[in-house]
């Protein structure tokens, strides 16, 4: 863990001061967690990192002094998002499947059913005969990318134009065919995404108050 650094919240910190500190290593996280290639986190505090042997660690601020253990049962994973309160991971395997876990009260898991939380990182089915190479989170949205077919999957709320369609509705209830010939996306901790296209060309969506789009308009969808 030596080479994950924090700079930030001091809260819980030994040393309490109104000032930012210089980067430091995380020392609180047990040596048996090692080889962490990437850390994502959601607004209630939830934790995942994913190792470079694949496997999945997860804790939260009441815990994360405590032994972490790697959440079982999970093929190796690539990669690992977060959205607002959700988690997307992507396993490493030779047809790779997206797994989702954490509140699903918009439906940003991809989920029929209507279970508000989901404990465990859960399969999304309709997925499974996808080539899914790069997932994305973005606020209360999730995106999947096929970058066989370069068409862009997508789910969870659409306000604002959240999902780049034009429906404006509360939640995308299911997982729908978004968008073609998207080449790589780019979301994160937003109400808005970015989207680069084969030809070349950017595209934004989302929310766009105070100009975050460069847009006129308070939101924009794709066509």
């Amino acid at each position: 863990m030596s080479n994950i650094k924090s700079l930030g919240d001091l809260k819980g910190r030994t040393k309490q001061t109104d000032k930012f500190e210089a980067l430091e290593p995380i020392k609180t996280f047990p040596k048996e967690v090692t080889k962490i290639v990437d850390v994502v986190a959601d607004y209630d505090n939830n934790i995942v990192f994913l190792s470079s042997e694949g496997k999945l660690y997860q804790t939260n601020e009441k815990n994360y002094h405590k032994k972490l253990k790697a959440i079982e049962n999970l093929p190796p994973m690539k990669s690992i998002d977060s959205g607002y309160f959700h988690f997307l991971a992507l396993s490493n395997e030779e047809k790779p499947k997206v797994y989702g876990w954490g509140k699903n009260i918009q439906k940003q898991l991809g989920f029929d059913n209507n279970k508000k939380d989901v404990q465990k990182p859960t399969l999304i089915e309709p997925l499974k005969e996808e080539n899914i190479e790069q997932i994305c989170c973005s606020g209360y949205c999730s995106f999947f990318l096929n970058k066989t077919t370069n068409v862009l999957f997508g789910c969870g709320n659409t306000q604002d134009g959240k999902l780049g369609k034009p429906e404006i509705k509360e939640e995308c209830t299911v997982l729908k065919k978004l968008h073609e010939n998207v080449a790589n996306l780019f979301g994160g901790h937003s109400d808005h995404t970015l989207l680069i296209k084969t030809d070349g060309k950017l595209y934004g969506f989302g929310h766009n108050l105070s100009g975050k789009l460069f847009f006129v308009f308070s939101f924009s969808f794709l066509v």
